[in-house]
């Protein structure tokens, strides 16, 4: 009985702690956005350039919402204990080919090139397409965000006895030694101007994402030396299965 109410009180105090995150993270653009529109409609501002640099400001504020809000039900989502994870057969390789496609374009804008490394083998695992593609976009948008113009990330494919794994690098600011141990915590983020957008929920989502694979999920990471995700994948499937 003892351990049913420890588990109880454990669950109320971690919703407590998700609460008072969110309220935290709600409580900033909330203010930005209810200040802008109060002077706007107060007439206290009303020169032009200041009103556009209001109306941006506004905007800015609401993308950022709409993200967290997003990230918010897709985390609540992975961590409900009836959401299922589809299970297929899925070719890693596809995924990856898929993930650096998509990202190339957003990294083309600072000028990084996003380097694929495989041998083109055939990485098959029991899994769900569109999560673990989700679970890498998070990865490779982090890389190309806190890399410099210039730079490079890289997607390594290799295969480890019957383990298969996936290795992105990228050569941006790293990160702190004190920092590591947090990453994957709900709304942790890294204070800088590359991440001043972030929700702090993309590395917990691709976290969850990955157990839900059975995969472990690595960090390798020094302060200006570039950052290093390691996926390592099981695969437990028997030929018949793949074919």
């Amino acid at each position: 009985m003892r351990e049913t109410d420890d588990y109880a009180s454990k669950n109320l105090i971690d919703s407590r702690d998700f609460i008072s995150n969110v309220a935290h993270e709600l409580r900033t653009p909330v203010a930005v956005l209810r200040g802008s529109l109060e002077a706007l409609c107060d007439g206290v501002i009303y020169e032009k350039e200041q009103v556009d640099q209001y109306h941006r400001q506004m905007l800015s504020e609401s993308i950022y919402l709409q993200r967290l809000v997003t990230d918010l039900l897709e985390f609540s989502r992975l961590n409900s204990s009836s959401f299922e994870i589809i299970r297929e057969p899925v070719n890693l390789s596809d995924v990856v080919c898929d993930v650096c496609r998509s990202i190339s374009r957003i990294a083309a804008q600072k000028d990084i090139a996003i380097i694929r490394e495989s041998d083109n083998s055939v990485y098959i695992v029991n899994g769900d397409y569109a999560r673990l593609r989700q679970m890498l976009i998070v990865i490779l948008d982090n890389a190309v965000k806190f890399t410099p113009e210039g730079g490079t990330v890289t997607v390594n494919q290799q295969r480890d006895g019957d383990k298969f794994k996936i290795t992105v690098s990228d050569t941006g600011c790293g990160i702190a030694e004190d920092d590591l141990e947090d990453i994957f915590c709900r709304f942790h983020r890294l204070m800088s101007d590359s991440n001043r957008n972030g929700s702090g929920l993309g590395l917990p989502i691709a976290r969850e994402i990955a157990l839900r694979h059975d995969a472990k999920i690595d960090v390798k990471s020094k302060t200006g030396e570039g950052t290093s995700f390691i996926f390592t994948f099981s695969s437990e499937m028997s030929k018949e299965e793949i074919l």
